[in-house]
């Protein structure tokens, strides 16, 4: 059985360990979890903020443009009416020249000094030759020190085509500064207009204050920067600030919008986010140890359980074993005394005799315990208190109990019933018979405290007869929290039952009691109006012998702040905490459950104009009145059928139910003028304007949740045409983002059904035979035709397709040197192109596992990588790239010269070669700089011992200039052209003999 015992432990030992395993390894699991959800919320909002920060910028852009073609469009009807004048009335020119003047003057007051010249300007290129089109100089200061650009149109052309006459006049830069400061940028946002040349022109911060100034160092015009458009992040040379800046270049002018936010307004709240996650882990962490603790104190009981059943089995043996000896032995003497029983001198009080149940009870051996004093016996008296006890009470019948002590030194409850003997072997003697009560002490002990417990609970405790239901028993907080009176004599209480008063609880507790069943009802206490209470009654019954319901213990309990908490987490789970207004899900269920009923609807997004203004000057507390006084003048405004929610922020949505034939711009702009009017706030009069877009059911969405996006976007639109206006939604809003996403799920397809393909465009030494060749991608789209990379490759790269299409290039371009391979060409290398995010997931495992693959020696695959990947991380750089040139992989520089490369650091990389930027090889005998650049650029690769391949060679001027400076090899259309791999391998030919 001890063996029993032992496995049972180990079993429970066991459980517990694994219980502890299981638990750490999903603690550790929900961290992980954690911290990717944490990632992926900020590489979300990073991404999101730079698709915001490019639409600010386009809308920047736009508007400078259209500026500037007003101004040229003002300038081309001045000189084409003045042409056409002087052609039929000469004498009348000047007159419409002056009127002419002056209306541009008025409808344009930022351009100055409108007049006519003969000579061209120097900004003006020498063989302009396009009619009536707008040149722009460089900005510069004029006599008053205003900041301004010249601008010049020629006109009346002669016959060669060259104007003689020039239209000429200034634009104030500060034309610009108006529109800067149309568009909110954000807390410490900046949005500037530049020139080509890196000259700022004005900021909508501090205007033309800087004007003039070279930012020539800035990212916007690194030359690995897109020239026409892109997002990065730089530090402000004026203010110091980190801003991620969006750019993009004007079309058709040169100049370049750009606007910066700061990385807070780019993806704030995360650390919030990050805060709200990692409270819930340590709280889950938290649960996961309690649960630990109390499965320990299980085990614990569990184990002492186990002891105390082992130590009853070992009491009731010995006791089976003493009772046959004494069936045996001592028949006459069980017979005549069947309870422990011992005689002892009422003089001297030493025992005499004893039975065996008196030595079993006091567990001590016959010759121990005779001759010993009874006083020895007991724990809480003497020998004294004996004697007055004998004298007291000659024969004591159940008088007294008393604490003992066994010969183990463990103590019992003893209830005494003694009586005198007038002699025992010649001694006056006293019989006691000693009962062992210890389990009905204990158990009127238990029930003294229970009692206690009871009566002192602040949840009323009270039992009711099955029959009669009649109350039999009721605490202290039955009495209070009920009223019913539980100090009467229980013949004369009323049934408790009879004091529910609803009607429908009372019914169900009846019925419960007859069937015998357990039952839990709500009433309310409507004794107090002003205070009315709600009570929990749960009733259980207790069954006698025969299973039939002889009480029921009942317990009420005050669930008054749970219920009133229960229903405030309800009206919060659907409405706003400031204002009270709903909130949007519930909004969006209005619609929904409106529409379902054919109503014609209006829904508005209601945005504050500028509101952070106030929180930034007045605080947040005059910001939050402010919310809540908008919130109280919509309601009015609306009406009692529409329905009013605050959606976040200072956003806003109303449903406006229209009436048949009602028109929704009227109402609209009702709502737009009431919350433009003046409010008070802690006794400051604010004045706040509203961008409302609203969309309408039916016509422009089936549900609420679209209903209420196309009214925002509406809204976004409102905003960006000035603000303080409304305006209905129409879809050509989202037009862009939904080619956007047309795109990516178009290549999606285009990988399943592969749709891409190889071309291949062969690389040729200075001796004039191949030595490579670069594997290009393609799309054969199926109505498009074939796209190249420039069409596809930004929506791969900011969608993550770049790396299953990597992947695919890769493999497919070592697959063809395969076949290179077996036709005599094996001695060629293969050239593929590396993303930056390919470069940083697993390139080596990819790579080593094709290599493997396809037996492809040492040398014969090049990677070519950009200066902004090598750049990006200089020590993972170089430890991706040394594992790859351990695997026999070449690795190349592409577009060599377009970026910052740190030449220090170029040198310690394991780069074989530098591919020069085509950009460089077209102007070569036409630019003595990019000539000079090329020449740089060899002779630094020849003193690094780096090969070199001159990437867009296009004339043999190019090619003998390049070959004359020690350039390596060459690569560009007057050698080959991108064709097939099979295209290819028949201008090859035979493999050369070996």
């Amino acid at each position: 059985m001890s063996g029993r015992r032992q496995r049972e432990g180990d079993a429970g030992s066991a459980r517990q360990r694994r219980a502890w395993w299981l638990g750490g390894t999903l603690i550790a699991c929900v961290v992980l979890a954690t911290v990717a959800v944490a990632l992926n919320d900020l590489r979300v909002r990073r991404e999101a903020g730079e698709r915001y920060l490019q639409a600010l910028v386009d809308s920047h852009a736009r508007e400078v443009g259209q500026r500037i073609d007003g101004v040229q469009r003002a300038f081309h009807g001045l000189v084409n009416g003045l042409e056409a004048i002087e052609s039929v009335a000469p004498g009348v020119a000047p007159v419409f020249a002056r009127e002419q003047v002056a209306r541009i003057a008025s409808g344009h007051p930022h351009v100055h000094g409108l007049r006519m010249e003969r000579v061209a300007p120097e900004f003006v290129p020498p063989d302009a030759s396009e009619r009536y089109r707008l040149y722009l100089g460089t900005p510069g200061r004029d006599a008053r020190g205003r900041w301004v650009i010249p601008l010049a149109m020629p006109f009346d052309w002669d016959a060669a085509g060259q104007a003689s006459r020039w239209l000429r006049a200034e634009l104030d830069a500060d034309a610009f500064t108006e529109i800067l400061r149309v568009h909110e940028v954000g807390a410490q946002g900046v949005a500037s207009l530049l020139t080509l040349d890196a000259i700022l022109i004005a900021r909508s911060d501090s205007g033309t204050r800087h004007a003039g100034l070279d930012v020539a160092r800035s990212p916007v015009f690194a030359p690995s920067a897109d020239p026409r458009q892109g997002v990065v992040r730089a530090r402000s040379l004026l203010d110091s600030v980190e801003r991620f800046v969006g750019y993009r270049r004007i079309d058709g002018r040169p100049l370049m919008a750009t606007v910066g936010m700061t990385p807070e307004a780019m993806y704030g709240g995360w650390w919030t986010f990050v805060a709200t996650l990692a409270a819930g882990v340590l709280a889950l962490l938290a649960a996961w140890v309690g649960g630990m603790a109390m499965l320990g104190r299980a085990a614990g009981r569990e184990a002492r359980m186990r002891r105390d059943i082992a130590a009853s089995e070992d009491a009731v043996g010995h006791l089976r074993e003493r009772v046959r000896d004494a069936e045996a032995q001592y028949r006459f003497l069980y017979q005549q005394h069947p309870l422990p029983a011992i005689v002892y001198d009422r003089e001297t009080l030493a025992i005499l005799e004893t039975n065996d149940a008196a030595l079993h009870q006091f567990r001590r051996e016959r010759e121990s315990m005779l001759g010993i004093g009874v006083g020895d016996l007991l724990v809480d008296g003497t020998g004294e208190d004996l004697r007055q006890e004998i004298l007291a009470h000659p024969q004591a019948y159940g008088h007294r109990t008393w604490t003992m002590r066994r010969g183990d030194g463990t103590t019992f409850s003893g209830l005494v019933f003694a009586r005198d003997l007038v002699a025992f072997d010649e001694r006056p003697a006293r019989l006691a018979l000693a009962l062992d009560v210890t389990d009905r002490v204990r158990a009127e002990a238990d029930l003294r405290l229970l009692r206690r417990a009871v009566e002192a609970s602040e949840e009323g405790v009270f039992i009711l007869g099955a029959e009669s239901g009649s109350l039999v028993y009721g605490n202290q907080a039955f009495a209070r929290l009920t009223g019913v009176d539980t100090g009467q004599d229980g013949s004369e209480r009323a049934e408790a039952v009879d004091a529910i008063v609803d009607p429908r609880a009372r019914r169900l507790v009846t019925r419960a009691m007859a069937r015998g069943e357990d039952v839990q009802v709500e009433v309310r206490d409507g004794r107090n109006p002003a205070d009315e209470r709600c009570l929990e009654v749960r009733l259980t019954p207790v069954v006698d012998r025969e299973g039939q319901a002889s009480h029921f213990v009942g317990i009420v309990g005050d669930v008054t702040m749970r219920k009133r908490a229960a229903e405030e987490l309800a009206f919060r789970a659907s409405h706003d905490a400031l204002t009270g207004l709903a909130n949007r899900d519930c909004l969006i269920r209005a619609i929904d459950e409106a529409m379902e009923g054919g109503a014609a609807l209006a829904v508005c997004h209601l945005d504050l104009d500028r509101f952070q203004l106030v929180n930034d000057s007045l605080g947040h507390g005059v910001g939050d009145q402010l919310l809540v006084a908008v919130a109280r003048t919509l309601e009015a405004a609306a009406g009692a059928q529409a329905l009013v929610a605050r959606l976040g922020g200072d956003e806003f949505g109303v449903m406006l139910p229209l009436a048949p034939g009602a028109v929704a711009g009227p109402c609209v702009d009702a709502l737009r003028a009431a919350v433009a009017g003046p409010v008070e706030v802690s006794g400051i009069s604010l004045h706040v304007t509203p961008s409302i877009g609203y969309s309408l059911h039916p016509g422009d969405g089936d549900d609420g949740t679209t209903l209420l996006r196309a009214a925002s976007q509406a809204g976004a639109q409102a905003k960006r045409l000035g603000r303080n206006r409304s305006l209905a939604y129409c879809s050509g809003f989202d037009s862009h983002a939904g080619e956007r996403l047309l795109l990516v799920q178009e290549l999606h397809k285009a990988l399943q059904r592969e749709e891409f393909e190889l071309a291949f465009q062969l690389q040729y030494g200075a001796e004039g035979k191949p030595c490579g060749m670069e594997a290009l991608v393609r799309w054969r789209h199926p109505e498009r035709g074939v796209l190249g990379p420039g069409v596809f490759m930004p929506a791969c790269e900011d969608s993550g397709l770049i790396l299953p299409l990597g992947r695919w290039v890769l493999r497919e371009a070592v697959r063809c040197w395969r076949r290179l391979d077996e036709a005599g060409w094996g001695a060629l290398r293969m050239g593929v192109n590396v993303s930056a995010l390919q470069f940083q997931q697993h390139l080596v495992e990819d790579v080593a596992q094709v290599m493997a693959e396809f037996r492809l020696p040492r040398g014969r695959l090049e990677l070519e990588l950009t200066e902004s990947v090598l750049l990006a991380s200089p020590v993972d750089a170089r430890r991706v790239m040394e594992a790859l040139s351990a695997l026999g992989v070449s690795l190349a520089v592409d577009d060599f010269g377009t970026g910052y490369s740190s030449l220090a650091y170029l040198k310690h990389l394991p780069v074989e070669r530098l591919k020069l930027d085509q950009s460089f090889v077209r102007d070569l005998g036409r630019d003595p700089d990019n000539e000079a650049i090329c020449d740089a650029i060899l002779r630094m690769a020849q003193g690094l011992e780096l090969a070199v391949i001159a990437e867009g060679v296009e004339t043999w001027h190019q090619h003998e200039w390049l070959r004359e400076r020690g350039c390596d090899e060459f690569q560009g259309f007057l050698l080959a052209r991108p064709a097939s791999f099979d295209a290819v391998l028949r201008e090859l030919g035979e493999g050369p003999a070996t």
